[in-house]
């Protein structure tokens, strides 16, 4: 007598009622890949995910799973009697062949996934996600390469909050009824914390981050969501202030000199340049910029950018523009104080 399959996990704590047909085939998938006898559709329907939920309708819901999985090029092997056969995928029928995505591909995988936070199966493409990154093709991060090291990926940080969860929801409501808020934020530059009461005009999303458009004290301010402390108190009442109209950033250029093999993602949102296309090496060394390569690289939000660029320690140099080369020397100033560093 052939040997009962245990059936294989489920994905996610979803209750039986709203499983989707993505995670019942995914199901289907794996149990039919960890049997080594088979499973029937008896067998199935009873120990995968997905189908004892309908129990009228299963037989048909498996014959049109069988279906797409041929349709997706998954061959599933029969054997034992044709009125009862038993099914498993072979794994030279699922197998793909060797996998290599260039960092454009896998950014876009990267976003893609980042979005999926509220869908059916999170768990489930994040680690999906990590395992692309795993394929992702690297440069020279042999022991002996000159490339980067081998923790520096090739897939720019795109784990960007597209569903909004970093937005707390009083403040959505403020932004939405023109209420004040006061809440208690944290200054990048210094580390200091203060208490802010302003008229939340705007939210927006920048270079992956969430920003609050202001008005503070009659003046424009922009808040980074992600250095609000504790809660956001909404004041008064509603309609408390006329909403200004909403002002596209300025789109701006950096002439960046970058280490060879580092900073990936900014060779892949740049493009190549010379230092003359700014007509001097302002205020910084030839001898620093010796050796290293110099990529133009357009950018929208001076704060976050600027932010982003520091990450990057010595591995970039800022040669334009001089403001922005200040912001990030401000950001590094901002961190040493907050370690307890030098001034």
């Amino acid at each position: 007598m052939p040997r009962r399959t245990r059936p294989a996990p489920t994905l996610g704590a979803v209750s039986e009622p709203t499983r989707s047909a993505e995670e019942r085939l995914v199901n289907l998938v794996l149990s039919l890949r960890n049997t080594e006898t088979g499973m029937s559709a008896a067998e199935i329907i009873e120990g995968v995910a997905g189908y004892a939920a309908k129990p009228a309708s299963a037989r048909r819901m498996l014959e049109r799973d069988k279906e797409m999985l041929r349709d997706l090029g998954i061959e599933l092997s029969t054997s034992g009697p044709a009125e009862e056969p038993r099914y498993r995928i072979e794994e030279g029928d699922y197998a793909l062949a060797p996998l290599h995505l260039d960092a454009a591909q896998a950014a876009a995988l990267d976003l893609a996934a980042s979005a999926w936070r509220h869908g059916t199966l999170p768990a489930t493409a994040r680690r999906a996600l990590t395992k692309l990154r795993a394929v992702t093709q690297r440069t020279g991060s042999g022991p002996d390469s000159q490339g980067p090291a081998p923790e520096e990926h090739a897939v720019p940080s795109l784990s960007a909050d597209l569903a909004g969860e970093q937005i707390p929801e009083a403040l959505v409501t403020a932004v939405d009824e023109r209420r004040l808020v006061a809440f208690d934020y944290a200054s990048a530059h210094s580390g200091t914390r203060r208490a802010r009461t302003v008229e939340p005009h705007h939210l927006r999303m920048s270079e992956g981050a969430w920003y609050l458009e202001a008005v503070e004290a009659g003046r424009r301010r922009t808040f980074r969501l992600a250095r609000i402390i504790g809660r956001v108190t909404p004041l008064g009442r509603a309609g408390a202030f006329r909403r200004s109209e909403r002002v596209a950033p300025e789109p701006r250029s950096a002439l960046l000199a970058i280490m060879p093999g580092r900073a990936l993602a900014l060779r892949l949102a740049g493009r190549s340049a010379q230092p003359s296309a700014a007509g001097h090496v302002s205020q910084v060394s030839q001898a620093a910029v010796e050796g290293r390569d110099v990529v133009a690289v357009d950018y929208t939000d001076p704060f976050s950018f600027a932010g982003a660029l520091a990450g990057l320690g010595p591995a970039v140099i800022v040669l334009e523009p001089a403001e922005l080369r200040e912001a990030v020397v401000e950001h590094l100033r901002g961190a040493a104080r907050a370690c307890g560093g030098e001034r």
